[in-house]
């Protein structure tokens, strides 16, 4: 989980190889180091998939293959992660393609049909390298959050404090000593867990 942006790309298709195209591609479009996995659909890729260990997830493959759309599923399990599903179809054309694209776009992913172009490509991985950043903020923040409301409870159970009270204590210690209110209930975690 990179709050600077993708950092790495793991990239399921057919055949696990890889492809000079969309490695090159990937480089033009990416701001930043980066790390670019190759594998296919079948379990190996999926169990890169499940480890989430990537920014963004490329699905390189039919829409209608039901590994695309099982690796797309497990995409979606990361909550940082970002989706980008290159089809091989030039267009949905058939019911089953068009069934198969809403699924594959009701999961978040930014669809790209082939033949491919620089400039798409280019602006669908901005697209998910913002959302990336924005994610990564967004879980930080609530990560931030738990702690914080952890450290609350450990003051009401400890020293019997109201709520609003060990708000009050954290807020104040917090600006007394320059620290961040995440640091201090860091703290205060520390303090009281372990005294249990």
């Amino acid at each position: 989980m990179s709050s600077t942006g993708i950092d790495k790309v793991l990239i399921l298709n057919n055949g696990g190889k890889a492809s000079q195209v969309v490695e090159e591609f990937i480089r033009k479009s990416l701001k930043h180091p980066h790390e670019i996995t190759w594998s296919d659909l079948k379990e190996k890729g999926r169990g890169l998939a499940r480890k989430g260990d990537f920014g963004l997830l490329i699905v390189d493959a039919k829409m209608t293959s039901p590994e695309a759309l099982a690796a797309c599923k497990i995409a979606t399990s990361h909550p940082t992660s970002c989706l980008l599903f290159l089809a091989e179809e030039t267009e949905a054309v058939t019911a089953e393609e068009k069934e198969a694209q809403a699924q594959i776009l009701d999961l978040g992913a930014a669809v790209l049909h082939r033949p491919l172009k620089q400039s798409a490509f280019s602006a669908a991985i901005n697209s998910a390298d913002m959302a990336h950043i924005r994610l990564c903020a967004l879980r930080k923040k609530m990560d931030d959050e738990k702690i914080v409301n952890r450290s609350k409870l450990l003051l009401i159970s400890n020293l019997g404090l109201s709520e609003e009270e060990a708000h009050k204590f954290i807020e104040k210690k917090a600006m007394n000593s320059g620290r961040t209110r995440v640091d201090i209930a860091f703290e205060i975690v520390r303090t009281y867990e372990n005294k249990s």
